[in-house]
């Protein structure tokens, strides 16, 4: 029991050594909260006093008539468990540090957290970051979710005109605008790479589709081009104009050749002797005779057959 024995200092008749028996004497008592198996009697409303008549101790504030319980202290354990709490509240008393207490509430610290489960929101702004005089954040609505940028200047305010990122969540499609990758590789498993506006550049690597690619230097490779005989654009259309150069060359008639008829003798015409009536043959049409009229004179027709190379 560490309680003050109760006696009134009296400066008329309290000698120094009295008086300093008196005052640690209520040191002690102060120091141990006037621990006792019973309320102190000197004790007035306001009082806190910790019971020792049992374990664990009980901490209580006499209220003048009463002793209100604050808690009990468990002298072995070290433990604290307040009076009318929760096992919620008690077992947050048992926290070892904030990080632990966090985890007891299910909070996430402000300087930075880990955590284990989902952070489900319900609001139609998810996540804003804000890094210097910008700010970005993700909006989820109208069956889409896109990443919105705020304003210069303005990083916790609303956002502007730009899209960088839309994805549509029926049907997992992707918008992505000005998308430039520094290094690796762009890849689509399935489905198209549309480009709306603008256009597609690769500064250093190829375009892939499949097993064919577009090459940097403008040459584009794939199976297609073996039915020229090789496996790329360059080599199989420059093969392809020499082979039909090549076959051009072997079927034409030689310098000097003469041409031979490709059809039967075709009349056309009435040319009168003396008119200015013009009568062409018609187009590839070679004029190869006259016939004159059997009964009128000056009457004759053109007669044209069509020529070709040996």
């Amino acid at each position: 029991m560490t309680q003050y024995q109760n006696v009134t200092i009296d400066p008329t008749v309290t000698n120094g050594s009295q008086l300093a028996s008196n005052i640690n004497s209520w040191r002690e008592a102060t120091l141990s909260l006037h621990s006792g198996v019973a309320r102190p009697a000197y004790a007035t409303a306001g009082t806190m006093w910790l019971s020792t008549a049992s374990t664990p101790w009980k901490l209580y504030v006499f209220d003048g008539v009463n002793d209100a319980p604050l808690g009990e202290i468990d002298p072995a354990g070290h433990a604290f468990v307040s009076a009318g709490g929760t096992d919620f509240t008690n077992d947050l008393m048992t926290a070892a540090d904030p990080a632990a207490a966090r985890d007891k509430l299910g909070a996430v610290s402000r300087g930075g957290d880990t955590m284990t489960g989902e952070l489900v929101s319900t609001s139609y702004n998810v996540l804003r970051m804000v890094a210097g005089d910008y700010g970005a954040f993700f909006w989820s609505g109208d069956g889409v979710i896109t990443l919105l940028i705020t304003d210069f200047e303005d990083p916790y305010g609303g956002y502007n005109d730009y899209r960088p990122f839309t994805v549509n969540l029926a049907t997992g499609a992707v918008d992505i605008r000005n998308l430039t990758i520094g290094q690796g590789d762009l890849t689509v498993e399935e489905g198209n790479l549309t480009v709306r506006e603008g256009g597609l550049t690769v500064k250093k690597g190829d375009l892939r589709a499949g097993d064919a690619r577009f090459e940097t230097n403008g040459n584009s490779v794939g199976s297609i081009w073996n039915n020229w005989g090789a496996g790329d654009a360059h080599t199989a259309i420059n093969n392809r104009i020499e082979d039909r150069a090549a076959a051009h060359a072997n079927s034409r008639a030689a310098a000097g050749a003469t041409c031979v008829y490709n059809s039967d003798v075709v009349e056309f015409g009435v040319a009168k002797l003396g008119d200015t009536k013009v009568v062409d043959a018609p187009t590839n049409y070679v004029l190869v005779g006259l016939r004159g009229h059997r009964t009128i004179d000056n009457i004759f027709y053109q007669r044209a057959r069509l020529m070709r190379n040996q």
